[in-house]
């Protein structure tokens, strides 16, 4: 799973019923005082352990705001976007 390499923060949309956040939070283990995950789904779900639950409308912009706040306004890991973002 190299996609995280690097990763300190994570936004797992649609994210019920949480196996992905789980995985994640897995993988982030080692660095849980230095990351953050944030799963969002409408549908209420179960706590994971160093994940964030959000429960909303993905689309939404309250719920996008809730996100930005969560990241205290920064939206990605730099070398992150520039290595998933095209351009």
């Amino acid at each position: 799973m190299q996609l995280l390499d690097g990763a300190n923060r994570v936004v797992d949309l649609c994210a019920a019923p949480g196996s992905w956040s789980q995985v994640i939070s897995r993988r982030l283990e080692d660095r849980r005082a230095t990351s953050k995950i944030v799963s969002i789904d409408l549908q209420e779900m179960a706590p994971i352990e160093g994940v964030t639950l959000v429960q909303g409308d993905i689309t939404s912009p309250a719920v996008a705001q809730r996100v930005v706040d969560l990241f205290d306004g920064v939206c990605c890991s730099p070398n992150l976007a520039s290595s998933i973002l095209p351009g």
